[in-house]
């Protein structure tokens, strides 16, 4: 019995010595076993229950799209650590890193809300490219939108568009400062409706209903359910250029200041009856020929999927989502105080001709820079446009400074310089008959611009060719002409060959329409180098003014002695000596002497208003 109780002991003592032994193993291979994990399997049910239960989407309190995928793989990540941690910090980090992400996915739900498109250049919302598989037959394109006011930035404010230069096509409908909006296409000309949407058609601080149809070659503008405008021309589809929402995509300075939602796509031409019934219609989405729909009506981020799963909407610049339309609060102090400082400038300007004095007529300006600037107090609808107002003011100090009299040789328009627009003449005349235009013309430099203009009014004027990339064959195909014309026959004029301008001399550029002959002659120092027969005088053009410098495409150099005659001049009457009383004569801007910003032609029948530009001081 003694010897039995004696190995009875020793087994006890060897079964303790493998329970200390298999535990330390266990705590080599797998040591889960030892902490507490009750806490954190706990939020492990709970975070699963989440996935299994919740439901994505793009409305309004669903959760966002991607959301339980991001949860799930931080579960993922909880259960591999619990079978791997090496201590219990291990299983309460788990712990709180698994609670954090259960709380951001609650929080991750769809807020109700809209994107508010604010005017900066390259804003917009861009839609995937297969869109433009529907846009290439027949459609419809459905928008509301909440204008925060009409102001433009650039041109036009473009409600949607997909448009692009060279060839020039696509289409957009785009609107103005005096809520006048239009419908434009392209099939490498661009045709828009003109004036009939006239001003007041938009108006801002209310929804609207925006609504295009597209046969293809037949396209009408809808407002509120009423036709406003409509148009006849091929639609090309831009080939190269997105379509977009709130901007163009060429052309992005014009940017809407604007909220929209509920944008649908169809992929027929609605009826006017069927496109009134849609403005208070509800869609799931599955109608059928609804192609494309965005209720844009909740927070999706910065980029989502269309309601049919087809689309992707990408948010650019500067969109903000908002949950009803912003209340504009305005600081007029900046404004206030920049007039106050420009009127008591003016206190100190005395005009006269001796050089070193203030041009004849500098008051006058200051005035009218006051006028503005007040009206702006009242009625300017931004922050931005009121600062603008105030740096313009603030700005002009300076200009008034730099300008005063003395001989100058012509106006330079430096391309470099970003302000630098180009020398603006009011009114805008358009020969009807026999014309010439001439100038003498110094070109800085050829690089950095494809195309740049001496002269344009909308329908006719002067390209010269610079380059954009430094190689020897653009180099040598530089200083080309064209004299664009658009008679009634689409874009036309006589053109000049490569070098017939050369950087840093002088040069003399004219254009002579004989009428009757129905010719233009393209000259280039007093040599015919282009000639275009069979072509009339330009159609009358809708812009406000003629351009030197610049129109749709800004030179680099100077520009002086411009004469704009209602005869075709002989060849060897171009560039003569004149003294502005000369029959036929109807614009004349010597550009020789130091006039100020704003200054009246030799007739006295024309004004001249320096933007951003500078006279090309004489020194002694």
């Amino acid at each position: 019995m003694k010897a039995i109780k004696l190995n009875i002991k020793m087994l006890s003592y060897l079964a303790a010595f493998l329970m200390v032994f298999t535990i330390s193993a266990c705590d080599d291979d797998d040591k889960s076993g030892t902490f507490e994990t009750s806490s954190l399997e706990a939020l492990v049910t709970e975070a699963e229950g989440l996935i299994a239960n919740s439901e994505e989407g793009i409305n309004a309190g669903d959760f966002k799209p991607g959301a339980k995928a991001e949860l799930q793989t931080v579960v993922d990540w909880v259960l591999w650590t619990i079978d791997r941690a090496d201590n219990q910090e291990d299983i309460s980090d788990a712990a709180v890193k698994l609670q954090r992400y259960i709380d951001i996915f609650k929080a991750n739900t769809v807020a109700v809300a809209m994107p508010w498109i604010q005017q900066e250049n390259d804003t917009y919302i861009q839609i995937s490219d297969n869109i433009k598989t529907v846009l290439g037959g027949e459609w419809t394109i459905e928008l509301k939108c909440y204008i925060v006011d009409l102001n433009t930035k650039g041109y036009s404010n473009n409600l949607f568009s997909a448009e692009q230069m060279g060839p020039d096509s696509g289409f957009g409908a785009r609107y103005f400062g005096d809520g006048k909006i239009q419908i434009v296409t392209g099939n490498s000309n661009w045709v828009d409706s003109g004036d009939q949407a006239g001003p007041g058609t938009m108006i801002a601080g209310d929804w609207m209903d925006v609504t295009m149809t597209s046969t293809g070659t037949h396209h009408e503008l809808f407002i509120n359910g009423s036709k406003v405008a409509e148009v006849d021309n091929t639609h090309l589809v831009a080939a190269d250029a997105p379509f977009v929402i709130g901007n163009s995509p060429t052309w992005t300075d014009r940017v809407c200041n604007t909220l929209v939602k509920d944008f649908r796509v169809w992929n027929s031409v609605l009826d006017e009856s069927t496109i009134n019934a849609n403005r208070t219609a509800s869609f799931e989405g599955t109608e059928s020929g609804l192609e494309c729909y965005f209720p844009f009506g909740s927070d999706l981020g910065e980029s989502f999927v269309d309601v049919t799963g087809k689309y992707t909407a990408t948010i650019k610049g500067k969109v903000e989502w908002i949950s009803e339309p912003p209340v504009i609060v305005l600081d007029k102090a900046k404004l206030t105080a920049a007039i106050q400082d420009i009127t008591d400038f003016k206190a100190t300007v005395v005009e006269g001709d001796m050089d070193g004095d203030y041009p004849a007529g500098t008051i006058a300006y200051i005035d009218a820079l006051i006028v503005d600037a007040n009206d702006a107090l009242i009625n300017e609808t931004r922050q931005s446009g009121l600062d603008d107002k105030a740096d313009a003011l603030a700005a002009a100090t300076d200009l008034i400074n730099s300008m005063l009299v003395g001989d100058a040789d012509g106006i330079l328009i430096d391309r470099d310089v970003p302000s630098a627009v180009g020398l603006r003449i009011t009114p805008n005349y358009t020969p009807q008959e026999d014309y010439t235009v001439e100038f003498n013309v110094k070109v800085k430099s050829f690089f950095g611009y494809g195309t740049g203009e001496f002269f344009n009014n909308g329908e006719y004027g002067i390209w010269v060719y610079g380059y954009e990339e430094l190689t020897e064959e653009n180099v040598l195909n530089t200083g080309r002409l064209w004299n664009f014309t658009n008679a009634g026959n689409g874009w036309q004029g006589p053109k000049a060959e490569a070098l017939s301008i050369k950087a840093g001399e002088w040069q003399h550029v004219a254009i002579v329409h004989d009428d009757a002959a129905r010719t233009t002659i393209l000259y280039v120092d007093g040599v015919a180098k282009g000639i275009q027969e069979d072509i009339g005088a330009p159609n009358n053009s809708g812009w406000g003014e003629m351009w030197l410098g610049n129109g749709w495409g800004k030179m680099d150099g100077y520009m002086k002695d411009f004469r704009l005659w209602d005869v075709a001049r002989d060849a060897a009457d171009l560039d003569a000596v004149i003294d502005g009383t000369e029959a036929g004569l109807n614009v004349y801007f010597p550009l020789d002497r130091v006039k100020g910003v704003k200054f009246s032609d030799e007739t006295g029948t024309y004004q001249g208003d320096m933007r951003g530009i500078s006279w090309n001081v004489v020194e002694d």
